[in-house]
């Protein structure tokens, strides 16, 4: 192969490789949009003044994914949410919320309450409708806990898994959210 048509075909092959990485569930190593977005989560609204042992069931339901060898990364453990402003209202006033595409939430994870540095970041962002509409459409990130890599992304199954009980909050758990904002809901 000569120069001219290898120079030809590097834009297509780097075209072919970020559609793969966008749906594979691989490390992300470079820098992009949605990292820099995540990274300013704490200046987002706090769904749950302080942090709550996850819901058991919820955090139980991961551990029993089959070919799952590793135990839950949800159970014994405390959270933090964490919404951004596109999706607030739908987060804190709707009873059965339709989260707008954009809508990004962040779990930080603590082995005790009074942590504050989280061992680990998740994150849900909403998509455009057809992204993966058996999971809602949401896309799912595991971060480390300084919000500084994103370690996994996509269409994580094991991920989405847990989230299909919650299909009527629009596959988010919200069962953080304090009681005296869970009893302001409205339809």
């Amino acid at each position: 192969m000569n120069k001219l048509s290898l120079l030809l075909l590097l834009p297509v092959i780097g075209m072919v490789g970020c559609a793969l990485a966008t749906d594979m569930d691989v490390p992300f190593t470079v820098a992009d949009s949605d990292l820099a977005t995540l990274a300013k989560y704490r200046q987002w609204t706090l769904v749950n003044p302080t942090p709550q042992l996850m819901e058991p069931l919820s955090a139980q339901s991961c551990a029993i994914i089959p070919g799952r060898q590793e135990p839950s990364p949800h159970l014994h453990k405390y959270i933090s949410v964490f919404v951004n402003s596109v999706g607030r209202e739908a987060m804190m006033t709707k009873q059965q919320p339709k989260f707008p595409v954009g809508s990004m939430v962040v779990k930080e994870k603590f082995d005790k309450p009074d942590s504050t540095s989280p061992e680990l970041l998740t994150a849900m962002i909403k998509r455009e409708a057809g992204y993966y509409p058996e999971g809602g459409d949401w896309e799912y990130l595991v971060l480390d806990g300084a919000a500084s890599k994103i370690v996994e992304r996509g269409k994580l199954t094991r991920c989405s898994g847990c989230h299909v009980p919650y299909k009527y909050s629009d596959f988010i758990t919200r069962t953080y959210l304090p009681s005296d904002v869970r009893i302001e809901l409205k339809p």
